[in-house]
């Protein structure tokens, strides 16, 4: 016995792949890791240089009591979003 198509179900099942595929793009380009290394804070902050992203780690780590991962070139996301909220944004540079 053959299995008639009903043109509802081609549709039905073509409308679920779209929006599977679709989903499935969108949550790709979601996909946030919990830590930050040196060049992530480098590209965050505009192409800052490595010594100024480790100078910014460093603050991180000091602010947030040595930091939860006990790594030299690593802090995570959580612990540069509170120091960010927490340095005054009226910064004046050294002449």
């Amino acid at each position: 016995m053959e299995a008639v198509q009903r043109p509802g179900n081609e549709l039905y099942m073509r409308a679920y792949m779209d929006g599977y595929t679709a989903g499935v793009e969108k949550a790709k380009g979601e996909i946030v890791k919990p830590y930050l290394t040196v060049e992530d804070v480098m590209a965050r902050y505009g192409g800052i240089s490595k010594g100024k992203a480790y100078e910014i780690m460093v603050a991180v780590r000091h602010c947030c009591n040595g930091g939860k991962l006990n790594h030299n070139g690593m802090i995570l996301l959580s612990e540069l979003e509170y120091w960010e909220s927490v340095v005054d944004a009226k910064f004046k540079e050294r002449l």
